[in-house]
């Protein structure tokens, strides 16, 4: 009887320790991956303005459609298709960026609490609170809690020139050669917004191909060198999945 007194005991724990939910504050490792794993895809439109030594003014604008992959560490691969509207030569020019990313969980502006501020588990007396300034008042009535995400990538971008090799146009560049290869290094912020994401890219570009000459010396075309350093600056949306 003593025995089986404590065999049912010990089913009575047993099942006691199995029926205790699951603690928040130590979550299965495989749920959190596959929360923190996921992709995006987004359209843009750009223009790259050309910077350092080279005839002022140049610029070619441009729309993209990209793809990212991340994995739980926030670090993923970043790719797409980039569309040239106004390239500077006489004809079509489309480009595969090839990049590297990292980028930061989501942050929030934290406004005031009547607790005062969070850190560490304990909430700490906000000196302004008791006396609010006027400013403190209008930021915590129009500027609420503001997600972000901030993004560094580099990588390479190669691309094709298409058209004619010598442009018609006075204005514009002949072809030196068709293939274009960029290494490129930026920043991107985003603004979420459920699973949209509205955001602005600032990206270096460097040329490390020769690909628009002037051409043959003509009366009608003084066109000065070419540009090989660009500053990319875009904006659009992007959905995560």
């Amino acid at each position: 009887m003593k025995r089986l007194t404590t065999t049912f005991a010990g089913c009575l724990a047993f099942v006691a320790l199995y029926a205790q939910p699951a603690s928040e504050s130590a979550p299965d490792p495989a749920t959190v991956k596959k929360q923190l794993r996921n992709k995006e895809i987004g359209l843009r439109y750009g223009v790259q303005i050309g910077v350092g030594a080279g005839v002022p003014d140049q610029a070619m604008q441009y729309a993209a459609v990209d793809f990212a992959a991340y994995n739980y560490r926030n670090i993923g691969l970043r790719t797409g298709l980039n569309l040239f509207t106004t390239p500077l030569h006489d004809g079509q020019y489309a480009s595969v960026p090839l990049q590297f990313s990292w980028r930061s969980g989501v942050r929030r502006m934290p406004t005031s609490s009547p607790d005062g501020y969070y850190y560490n588990g304990t909430w700490y007396p906000d000196r302004d609170m008791a006396d609010p300034s006027v400013g403190r008042i209008l930021f915590e009535t129009f500027v609420p809690e503001v997600p972000s995400v901030f993004e560094l990538h580099a990588g390479l971008t190669p691309g094709m020139l298409f058209g004619p090799l010598r442009s018609q146009d006075a204005e514009l560049y002949d072809v030196g050669q068709r293939f274009v290869c960029t290494v490129d290094a930026g920043g991107r912020l985003q603004l979420p917004i459920g699973r949209v994401r509205l955001f602005l890219d600032i990206t270096y570009h460097y040329y490390l191909t020769r690909n628009f000459v002037e051409g043959s010396p003509r009366s009608d075309r003084d066109l000065g060198a070419p540009h090989r350093s660009f500053v990319g600056i875009s904006g659009g949306l992007a959905l995560s999945f």
